[in-house]
């Protein structure tokens, strides 16, 4: 993340943002395929914060997954629900910081990419938060800092579009972080440029559960510096 560029913070700039990408961002649901290979059976209710263009949570709602999600950005959450009404009473115009739901209400909760906008101290009381909604399990996936080449790109582009202007962790970073609300914690090196290992399989029509699975275990870490994002599981 670069001090040069503004990052998009408030609600009213995520308004404008989404009214501009939210078509183009339906097409990547790789995310998607990761949160069900990786859910337990026993996590029924699933809740998508920061959903943003509620593209995984709908690709979830249609793989069979019980799946609501949760956005700050009115414009987001009046697309999505133009889009996929049939999901609309699972969709949430709510602010991470402080949710309008009870205690344990979710088996799982997850985000992607969110927390790469905010300071540590910001980081701590979303993690709090979003511990406090949680039953079981918790995800944070993050953007990579050990791609160099896919940090570098970010660099890049973020000076003619500051939808760039994300934070890059380390493993043991967002470990950290999330270790401090988590029993047991950890880390999947998960994004292959939709071009290798899982995402290969996902392309190829095998994103089942036990194929993916299978994948994340052989590769293990071996892949961290390959993979675009941290897939980060926290046991509560």
């Amino acid at each position: 993340m670069t001090d040069s560029v503004p990052k998009l913070s408030s609600p009213r700039d995520w308004d404008l943002k989404w009214a501009e990408v939210f078509d183009k961002y339906q097409a990547d649901l790789r995310h998607a395929y990761y949160i069900r290979a990786l859910k337990c059976r026993n996590e029924q209710s699933l809740l998508e914060i920061a959903a943003g263009s509620f593209r995984d949570m709908a690709a979830l709602n249609r793989m069979g997954v019980h799946c609501s999600g949760a956005d700050f950005s009115p414009e987001a959450v009046s697309l999505a629900k133009e889009r996929f009404p049939a999901l609309a009473s699972q969709m949430f115009e709510m602010n991470a910081f402080r949710f309008d739901i009870s205690d344990q209400a979710f088996d799982l909760t997850y985000h992607n990419g969110f927390w790469g906008l905010f300071s540590d101290e910001e980081i701590e009381q979303l993690a709090r938060e979003q511990a406090r909604v949680t039953r079981r399990r918790m995800i944070a996936t993050v953007h990579n800092a050990h791609n160099t080449g896919f940090k570098e790109y970010f660099d890049r582009v973020v000076e003619t579009d500051p939808l760039f202007n994300i934070r890059f962790f380390h493993k043991d970073e967002i470990a950290s972080i999330m270790s401090r609300h988590c029993k047991r914690v950890r880390v999947i090196p998960v994004g292959k440029a939709k071009k290798g290992y899982e995402d290969t399989l996902i392309r190829l029509g095998l994103g089942q559960r036990i194929p993916l699975r299978a994948c994340f275990a052989l590769s293990g870490q071996r892949l961290l510096e390959r993979s675009e994002r941290l897939l980060c599981i926290g046991e509560l």
